[in-house]
């Protein structure tokens, strides 16, 4: 490796419904690397939903945790795509990416964290994200709203009000664990699945 080279990480995934590998990816990003004169010191690669949690997909966590070992200066990627789903998973994890000191390259949209239009995107994305939860949790809190009004019952103990159902409604939105709900609402783990499985179209929505 020459003296001031850039040290990447390659991260790569595909989902398990799609009938692919990350083959192609990896070839074009090592592509990508080899015209920037990067150098990859450690390729993530997974079939998972890009819409788990950074707890169920090991390659991503593994590269977050390595990126906070400053293996790496920059993460490169496909496609912002490639690293979640939801505008709040990414930038959940360009956040810690940021706070470690660690930029993202992705290849599909052109953008590099290290570069001010780079830097632009990034707070937008956080702008998008605070307004996609705010819309999301009024269309939740509108349809408890509107179920209560039309009288449904659910037969669950009275221990669970309306105040404490938006909150558990809101934590799960926010990727809470069913336990780490239970505990911070202060009710069994077997209500709170019972109202999580009541109100997942609500949270669907």
């Amino acid at each position: 490796m020459t003296t001031g080279q850039k040290r990447v990480g390659v991260y790569l995934r595909v989902s398990t419904s799609q009938k692919q590998t990350t083959l192609n990816q990896r070839m074009e990003l090592e592509e990508v690397c080899k015209r920037n004169d990067w150098n990859i010191v450690e390729v993530y690669d997974e079939t998972i939903s890009g819409t788990k949690s950074i707890d169920d997909r090991k390659e991503l966590k593994r590269m977050l945790k390595d990126a906070s070992s400053k293996c790496f200066d920059m993460v490169v990627i496909f496609s912002a795509c490639r690293i979640a789903r939801s505008m709040k998973h990414l930038v959940s994890v360009m956040t810690h990416l940021d706070e470690v000191g660690c930029d993202i390259y992705s290849h599909q949209q052109g953008i590099r964290t290290d570069t001010s239009m780079g830097r632009m995107f990034f707070q937008l994305c956080g702008v998008m994200a605070e307004v996609e939860n705010s819309i999301r949790l009024d269309r939740q809190k509108i349809g408890i709203k509107r179920a209560k009004s039309q009288g449904i019952k659910f037969g669950r103990p009275k221990v669970v009000d309306e105040e404490m159902e938006l909150k558990i409604v809101e934590l799960r939105h926010k990727g809470k664990s069913v336990r780490q709900i239970a505990k911070n609402v202060g009710i069994s783990v077997g209500r709170t699945h019972k109202v999580i499985k009541e109100w997942q179209p609500i949270l669907e929505t």
